[in-house]
């Protein structure tokens, strides 16, 4: 059970992420140098570093809840090995994924031309879906035992 609610979560956090790159890129990339700009649309970089952290289980987002939830039932099934396992790959995507919020955060935008577009036409679908979205990845533990419920109801 804590499986599926870890890849749903995780699967909700790549969603954004996604779905932000797409609209940069449908309105705005026109070269390489293009993702300099990325950060200065405030919505698309806010709701990109609440799914990074997310999904790197920091503390208060729910990915970190999920992944709590894999390391308990890890420790009390006796997987030592898994347990172990699982906690370095924990660590290892966190370095990962604070990496890319580092450079998604402190790109320079020297290189990109002039005449470039800052602002996105950005849909209301959009807007709403991913604002519902990181609404969840924050506050998504007031949630989970809701989530749990469905879940099992779903898969039993």
């Amino acid at each position: 059970m804590s499986l599926y609610i870890y890849m749903f979560i995780y699967n909700l956090a790549l969603l954004v992420i996604f779905w932000n790159l797409y609209t940069f890129i449908s309105f705005n990339a026109k070269s390489i140098y293009a993702f300099n700009k990325f950060k200065l649309n405030f919505f698309l970089t806010f709701s990109t570093t609440i799914a990074l952290l997310s999904m790197a289980g920091v503390p208060p987002f729910t990915g970190f809840f999920s992944k709590l939830f894999i390391l308990t039932l890890l420790a009390n099934s006796n997987f030592t090995f898994f347990f172990v396992f699982f906690f370095i790959l924990l660590f290892l995507a966190l370095y990962f994924y604070t990496q890319n919020l580092r450079f998604l955060l402190s790109s320079t935008n020297d290189a990109v031309p002039y005449t470039f577009e800052i602002f996105l036409r950005i849909s209301t679908i959009y807007l709403i879906f991913t604002l519902f979205i990181c609404f969840f990845l924050i506050f998504g533990i007031f949630f989970l035992d809701d989530l749990i419920l469905l879940f099992s109801w779903i898969f039993s």
